[in-house]
């Protein structure tokens, strides 16, 4: 095993400690938990692309969809659920997809 010379040394703690710092810093910045004071699905969802074993699910998180969308500029976690009966009580799938702003807030799941 070689040792580190100085430069390397301090190049590599300066690296742990940039990174150490920006890690909460870069959660709490591109993360959103937004509190809906609407339903965020006015657009409703779509599906297509049925397949025997699946479908491709859509949604856009738009709580006032003329007025620019209302979403934070932050990715934002989307639950999505598929039921076996229209009263979600036998639930088929489930999963977590990520809304993004560059996207406008809109996701896509795929079923399978």
């Amino acid at each position: 095993m070689r040792r580190l010379s100085r430069r390397e040394m301090v190049r590599v703690m300066s690296a742990f400690g940039l990174s150490a710092m920006a890690g909460p810093f870069m959660s709490d910045r591109l993360w959103a938990k937004p509190i809906f004071n609407r339903y965020p699905f006015p657009l409703g969802v779509a599906s297509g692309d049925p397949v025997p074993d699946g479908a491709v699910l859509w949604t856009r998180l738009a709580p006032e969809p003329l007025e620019g969308g209302g979403m934070p500029t932050a990715l934002v976690e989307v639950d999505w659920e598929i039921a076996a009966d229209e009263r979600f009580q036998r639930i088929a799938q489930k999963g977590t997809v990520v809304a993004r702003p560059e996207l406008g807030s809109s996701q896509s799941a795929s079923s399978a």
